[in-house]
């Protein structure tokens, strides 16, 4: 929780030091941006379910060239582990702060986050809420497409797991409107 506060504090900080930069300007187009994202979520510490390769998309929206949101929705199929088959989802929102406003080629970035994760259809479905952070890139690759890479601490504390502490990795692609 000690993370996620100072990450908040951080992009507050960024902010306020961007918007005073007279220098920086307004992007003015490819405003919106739509990703397919793919990666396992590794649960590390000792959860009844097994790490899942999730897929799905992220729908967000560039309102500074420093800053964006996000509204992600991914969804994977594993085992528990008494082998009951079962579906994992995560529905999110983030926030994303790039320390580079005026990328050429890569375009490292961190990002707060949380939403609503279930385990469901398994011996005990459980949900609850989730926060995560982490740090990611793009990589450009024409005006509109990019890659995109990314690591993410989750938390799962608010859920009654047995465990808090997991990690997931991302990779995609991204297309700017």
């Amino acid at each position: 929780m000690k993370t996620m506060l100072n990450l908040t504090l951080f992009t507050i900080l960024a902010s306020i030091a961007t918007i005073s930069n007279a220098q920086e300007t307004e992007a003015e187009e490819n405003n919106i941006f739509i990703e397919y994202i793919m990666g396992p979520y590794l649960f590390i510490d000792h959860i009844p379910y097994d790490a899942v390769f999730m897929n799905g998309c992220r729908l967000g929206y560039e309102f500074h060239p420093r800053f964006n949101t996000s509204l992600e929705y991914v969804v994977g199929q594993q085992q528990d582990d008494k082998n009951t088959l079962g579906m994992t989802h995560n529905v999110n929102a983030q926030l994303a702060f790039y320390p580079n406003a005026n990328p050429k080629k890569f375009n490292p970035y961190l990002f707060i986050g949380g939403g609503f994760f279930e385990f469901k259809a398994f011996s005990n479905d459980v949900y609850g809420i989730s926060y995560h952070a982490g740090a990611g890139t793009t990589l450009k690759i024409t005006e509109r497409l990019a890659g995109v890479i990314e690591a993410r601490y989750l938390n799962l504390g608010l859920m009654n797991l047995g465990g808090e502490h997991e990690i997931a990795v991302f990779w995609g692609v991204r297309f700017n409107f």
